[in-house]
């Protein structure tokens, strides 16, 4: 692309980005990840556009962290004046309600000042309580390592509380999904394990996200949206736009009376669940996360996902609810695996249940 081009393209908001992917199975999945985000990011932009009719929003300036930096050269701010943690509850007419930090004797936050990673919509930065020293002046980490969320564009920091509101309801409603597809996995005769299987389905779950809120050096009120740091491989399983990632490489399976079933089938057997489960009004989809082998059992533990809402102009889900678009890219790609026939789920084909 020409100079001229190239220009013309970045002041209408687009972002270009190189993918040296190589041949392997694995890169080839993390590029067409990265790619699906790009597009999500893109077409919630111009969506956004036909939607108010305003201008593409703007994006923050920051400088993405270098994976291999040295965890004590990092910078990073910290924060002790008046931060209070808060938990999103939907039921309540005021829906955020105090709770205590996760470690004792914690009153403040510490975050790095870059991010790690970033997604369509926010920026990822790694994030410690602290408490002052037992001994001598300053402050020190407690705890395990979490994640800090923050938009990706300047507008949103005008309404910060809507920004995580939104966050929260949405994964919390996903949460409630998913709660209820376990369970349906548990009573479906098909996806018990055979008589050679020693293993359990795995469950599907998403994080719990709260917001410590805090103020700066100006006296404001600001707020983070915090969750617990996940091991392992990131996934993007699929996404709002269609994308889903058929990487087979390597997979962990179980031994079900259906037959021998890819774990991951699972995460995309959920995302049609959803759609039959609320009569085909609700898809929860651009699942990402890790496939946690630690336990006694696999478990999918999943964030930041997207609903797409058969009426979103009355009752939306956020910037990531593409409507029916959303639906019907999932409907168009998504292919029905062994956890789908389990369930007895319709399948579809070509965009049709």
């Amino acid at each position: 692309m020409s100079n001229c081009n190239f220009t013309t393209a970045e002041v209408y908001g687009s972002a270009g980005q190189f993918n040296h992917a190589g041949l392997c199975p694995a890169s080839l999945s993390t590029s067409f990840s990265s790619i699906a985000t790009s597009m999500t990011t893109t077409r919630n932009d111009l969506r956004s556009t036909k939607d108010d009719g305003k201008k593409t929003k703007t994006e923050k300036s920051y400088t993405m962290r270098q994976k291999k930096t040295f965890s004590a050269i990092v910078p990073f701010r910290r924060e002790t004046s008046a931060v209070s943690r808060w938990l999103h509850d939907s039921s309540r007419n005021y829906p955020w309600k105090p709770v205590g930090f996760f470690n004792n004797d914690c009153s403040g936050l510490e975050i790095e000042k870059d991010p790690f990673g970033k997604g369509a919509e926010r920026l990822a930065y790694m994030f410690h309580e602290i408490k002052p020293k037992s001994t001598g002046p300053g402050w020190e980490k407690v705890g395990k390592a979490m994640v800090a969320k923050e938009s990706r564009y300047i507008e949103d920091e005008e309404s910060k509380e809507a920004f995580h509101t939104n966050f929260c309801r949405v994964q919390n409603k996903a949460k409630e999904f998913s709660n209820l597809f376990n369970d349906a996995v548990r009573r479906a005769p098909l996806l018990q394990p055979s008589m050679n299987e020693v293993s359990l389905p795995p469950p599907i779950d998403f994080l719990k996200c709260s917001v410590y809120e805090y103020k700066n050096s100006f006296g404001l009120r600001c707020g983070l949206l915090v969750e617990r740091y996940l091991n392992g491989k990131f996934t993007k399983f699929n996404s709002n736009n269609g994308y889903v990632n058929s990487d087979s490489g390597g997979e962990e399976s179980i031994d079900l009376v259906i037959g021998e079933v890819k774990l991951t089938d699972f995460v995309h057997a959920f995302s049609h669940w959803v759609y039959v489960h609320t009569n085909h009004h609700v898809l929860v989809c651009d699942l990402q996360g890790v496939l946690d082998m630690e336990g006694r059992r696999p478990i999918f533990r999943l964030t930041d996902p997207a609903i797409c809402s058969k009426q979103r102009r009355n009752h939306g889900y956020g910037k990531t609810d593409l409507g029916m678009r959303g639906i019907r890219s999932f409907c168009r790609t998504h292919k029905c695996n062994d956890v789908c026939k389990g369930l007895s789920l319709p399948t579809m084909r070509n965009g049709r249940r």
